[in-house]
């Protein structure tokens, strides 16, 4: 899907962005919560990143790229 097929300045998305932006920062409020185990802190930082990734469409640059962590 390209950008140009999304009005960016729209009601729809700025309720979009609204509710993204209240998702993260629910989101991340969670992930730092000492109580997380590594699975749940993964799955938490991996919703985080699509929410990011949706907002960024807004942008002209890419989304960012989370590389994994090597273990």
């Amino acid at each position: 899907m390209t950008n140009s097929a999304i009005d960016f300045h729209s009601p729809t998305w700025r309720a979009i962005a609204d509710k993204a932006q209240a998702q993260l920062d629910t989101l991340r409020v969670k992930n730092d919560s000492p109580a997380l185990d590594a699975i749940r802190t993964a799955e938490t930082r991996g919703r985080i990143a699509a929410w990011k990734e949706l907002l960024a469409m807004a942008d002209d640059k890419p989304a960012p790229v989370q590389e994994t962590p090597a273990y």
